[in-house]
């Protein structure tokens, strides 16, 4: 997670105007001196990263989806929530829902 914007702002007017040491700096706001060094090099303190994109995955839907078709691929979850597979496959391990499937036919032991 990254530091928010009005912070970033505070350490580098206090090194610029205040002429605080970057170590100072650091104890004094809690933050790393290399994220410091970044931030006096950028011109823009904006976030590089964007956050997510898309729109979230209904749980309760793929919850649905899962109950209703549960010998279904993990592509055909994806199509019928109109999301991608990783989404869908992250979505399901963080809800503990299990993909393993258990064969009905027991192998038989040799003698």
């Amino acid at each position: 997670m990254s530091y928010s914007l009005d912070l970033r702002q505070l350490v580098v007017t206090a090194i610029k105007e205040d002429k605080l040491k970057q170590v100072e700096a650091a104890k004094r706001f809690k933050v790393s001196a290399s994220s410091i060094k970044r931030w006096l090099k950028r011109e823009c303190l904006e976030a590089d990263k964007p956050g997510p994109q898309g729109p979230r995955l209904d749980i309760e839907a793929l919850k649905k989806v899962v109950k209703d078709k549960p010998d279904a691929y993990l592509d055909e979850y994806a199509q019928l929530l109109n999301t991608s597979s990783s989404t869908v496959s992250y979505n399901l391990l963080k809800q503990g829902i299990s993909r393993k499937k258990k064969h009905v036919v027991q192998r038989t032991k040799r003698r």
